[in-house]
């Protein structure tokens, strides 16, 4: 079969080589220069464990999934990445929001995370403040941009037809009208990310939308700090999981993201003051100098909603000639092998 995806972030790389190992035609559609220029390449690059989603969710499943596969994928591509754990601290006192989470986690098919004490702590992050925790082993850091474009490599290595700067601008039965002419085709992906919602209306599939949530990002530009992420526990009611730190693989500490609404899905203008930033490192790496943060960058992220109502997790739905990933934010690059898979079962 000749098989369009839409869209080169890394969900869509991932659907196309998959498709092609299956021995289908592929061609990537991509509107922007380059693959991976919005949530694949403006994130964390944290390799997660699955451990902050609903239970049973699409978003659980396909990460706990995608976690070994990802590093898989890492190591064969030669990607910077480091599989070092995860510390996972609660508010100061909060006991029984570490007993709950603890359980949490104990009960997902992943390596066993282990309860730490401020010694254990101390041992594994000499520079971080924090009394008991937990230390999820599986969890890593990757260089996100680099697995973009190493992704993108391979599939055109594979036969898969990457066209950049390549606009869907209408649907017909059996044919795609881009900004580089007519594509006929006879299964479509749409992977659009932030503009998924926008192609499924074309599709003739109503009802999504997309409301984008900017994230900025700080940088402390040293080395040494920290050799694992240092996370929150999800605090109720909360948009995100907080300002958390994550070393970089050039060993420097990410710092974010916050969480920023009213804003149109392509903004990527980092704006935020500096203040919610240096508490976050003074609570967690209080021998650190706040004076040293600079701004990183700005990613979005793709909040679905459906007839008006919030939809918490991953679609993954066929209709018609067309299958759609909707809402594909975190933890969607540890989960893209996972959610290629779930696609081609789907034909």
């Amino acid at each position: 079969m000749r098989v369009a995806v839409i869209g080169a972030g890394i969900v869509g790389l991932h659907v196309a080589a998959a498709l092609r190992a299956l021995g289908h035609e592929v061609f990537v559609l991509e509107h922007e220069a380059r693959a991976g220029e919005h949530t694949s390449g403006r994130n964390s690059g944290v390799v997660h464990s699955g451990i902050y989603y609903t239970p049973g969710s699409l978003k659980e499943t396909l990460c706990v999934e995608g976690n070994p596969q990802t590093y898989t994928w890492l190591e064969r591509l030669q990607v910077p990445h480091r599989r070092c754990g995860k510390l996972v601290l609660p508010d100061a006192g909060d006991h029984a929001a570490l007993e709950a989470f603890e359980a949490k986690v104990a009960a997902l098919p992943i390596p066993r995370a282990r309860r730490v004490s401020r010694s254990d702590v101390r041992a594994l992050e000499p520079a971080v403040a924090g009394d008991d925790g937990l230390f999820v082993p599986s969890t890593g850091v990757m260089d996100a941009a680099a697995y973009v474009t190493a992704m993108r490599t391979y599939c055109r290595n594979e036969g898969v037809e990457v066209l950049l700067r390549c606009a869907v601008t209408g649907v017909d039965v059996g044919r795609l009208e881009t900004t580089r002419g007519p594509l006929p085709f006879d299964i479509a992906v749409n992977c659009a990310g932030l503009h998924a919602d926008d192609v499924a209306t074309l599709a003739g599939l109503e009802g999504y939308a997309i409301t984008p949530f900017r994230g900025d990002y700080y940088v402390l530009p040293q080395a040494g700090w920290l050799g694992r992420p240092v996370y929150h526990i999800a605090r109720p009611g909360d948009p995100g999981l907080g300002v958390h730190l994550t070393p970089t693989t050039d060993d420097h500490v990410l710092l974010g993201p916050n969480v920023v609404e009213g804003v149109p899905r392509d903004d990527y203008r980092h704006r935020s003051p500096p203040d919610a930033f240096a508490e976050s490192l003074r609570h967690m790496l209080p021998d650190a100098d706040p004076a040293l943060l600079q701004p990183a960058w700005s990613g979005n992220r793709a909040k679905l909603t459906y007839q008006g109502a919030r939809v918490p997790d991953f679609v993954i739905r066929r209709h018609g000639a067309w299958i759609h990933t909707l809402g594909i934010e975190s933890p969607g690059l540890t989960a893209a092998p996972a959610i290629a898979a779930r696609v081609c079962a789907l034909l």
